[in-house]
């Protein structure tokens, strides 16, 4: 059996002759530079399959080093070596490919696993999907190679970012790369659009009994439920900016103190965070901490739209038929030709989850055994492809009778626009994001209208 062949690059010649000793000793070929020229020159003569390389050289980054080792194909696999954990180099570090972050000092014990994963060659993405991500469908090339990145970052302990429009399946995502982290601990989900700002710390880091009204006894946060698993942050971009603070503290030290403790809980977490939201714009409105922003994107995972996708829609919709074919219990419902150019004209600004509850209607209103464009409604008949749908208008509803003593113009207005949410909550079957593009709003506008509606 061939041996693992390393190559450790590190400014440091003492830490890099320790771990090219302590390599050697686990029966590895390994060989050791302290410069971007060394390193480079011994790449040529001879490719690795695992790289460990420190981010600052005294004649260019490892960065470079890395990104200039995968494009020649000198290297399977790098890992970057750092004195501090997360900073802007080291998120370039890992855009240019490193698999995960080594931070200084480190017990050379803790090579052992990378070395064992480093060296196996990837899994094929087909087969990983079946197990790990099985409700994530379509054959896009952007979609595999996003799927290839959550494989490849599954097992280490780096943040992860996923960005993309509401209805991509960041969250179907965020639960394939911990299903396959080998993580033993929870899954646990918190949407931070869902929830006031008042609730937002509380429900996050936990409190004590009496540390505010209203608690009646302790109660751990999200933070200490995902110990020992994965803590999944919707909407990332909706956390108020104490609850950042606090956040960016538990990341660093992990450790986190309830509201009211006086001393804070260790707790080993994972962090997902997902959002719609441009975070660099925000970090350039200071509506989003900078701080936070580079400690999350160590991993950053774009999600693309589902019109950048044009043939997986019909594919997609057919394994959605398929889904509610076996379940309903009922004769099956086959999609037409129509229905199918219609499906591939609209512009899906729901994306996945649009699709998804499109059929589910379809399926519904279908009265001969065969979705047809006009099953399917207004917004996908006759659209060119790339179209944006046209909003329908929801019909004005009627005024409710106000009393002539009681004239009051707030009162009126709110019951139409109370009206208007729910008929198109009822229009859309539920699904907020495309209630809010009938409505006009954003959805976390139509969602804070909810809670204050009721």
């Amino acid at each position: 059996m061939d041996l693992t062949r390393v190559l450790v690059v590190d400014d440091n010649a003492a830490l890099a002759k320790a771990v090219q000793r302590y390599l050697i000793a686990r029966g590895c070929d390994v060989r050791a530079a302290t410069t971007l020229g060394d390193a480079r020159r011994m790449l040529e003569e001879q490719p690795v399959d695992i790289l460990f390389v420190d981010y600052s050289l005294p004649d260019g980054t490892g960065a470079e080093l890395v990104r200039w080792g995968l494009d020649k194909q000198r290297m399977v696999t790098a890992y970057c070596i750092t004195g501090v954990a997360i900073t802007p180099n080291v998120v370039e570090a890992m855009r240019a490919g490193c698999r995960d972050v080594l931070e200084k000092p480190f017990d050379l014990e803790k090579l052992d696993p990378l070395i064992v994963a480093g060296a196996q060659p990837p899994t094929e993405i087909s087969t990983w999907r079946s197990h790990h991500a099985p409700n994530i469908l379509g054959e896009d090339p952007e979609l595999i190679r996003v799927l290839c990145t959550a494989r490849d970052v599954a097992e280490s302990m780096s943040t992860v970012l996923i960005t993309g429009e509401s209805g991509t399946g960041k969250e179907l995502l965020a639960q394939a790369i911990h299903r396959s982290s080998g993580r033993r601990g929870p899954f646990i989900a918190l949407n931070c659009a869902a929830l006031p700002e008042t609730l937002m710390e509380a429900e996050l880091f936990g409190h004590t009994k009496g540390a505010f009204t209203g608690a009646v006894q302790a109660r751990a946060g999200h933070i200490q439920a995902a110990d020992g698993g994965t803590l999944f942050l919707d909407e990332i971009g909706d956390m108020p900016l104490a609850a950042q603070a606090r956040l960016l503290r538990v990341l660093q030290e992990k450790r986190v103190t309830p509201i009211g403790a006086d001393r804070p809980v260790e707790v080993d977490v994972r962090v997902i965070a997902a959002t719609h939201k441009n975070l660099e714009d925000m970090v350039e409105a200071q509506t989003f901490r900078e701080d936070l922003y580079f400690r999350l994107t160590v991993i950053p995972i774009h999600l693309p739209p589902l019109r950048n996708r044009t043939d997986d829609v019909v594919p997609l919709a057919q394994s959605l038929l398929a889904q509610h074919n076996r379940t309903s219990g009922k004769p099956p419902i086959a999609l037409g030709a129509d229905a199918e150019t219609a499906l591939r004209a609209h512009s899906w600004p729901g994306n996945v989850r649009e699709l998804a509850h499109t059929i589910e209607r379809a399926c519904l209103l279908t009265k001969n055994g065969r979705i047809t464009s006009e099953t399917l409604g207004g917004p996908m008949r006759r659209l060119g492809r790339g179209t944006p749908a046209p909003m329908r208008q929801a019909p004005m509803p009627q005024l409710r009778s106000v009393d002539s003593d009681s004239l009051n113009l707030r009162a009126a207005l709110d019951s139409i626009e109370r009206d208007l949410i729910q008929k198109a909550l009822e229009r859309t079957s539920g699904n907020r994001t495309e209630a809010a593009a009938l409505l006009g709003l954003n959805r976390t506008t139509l969602v804070e209208k909810l809670r204050k509606l009721e």
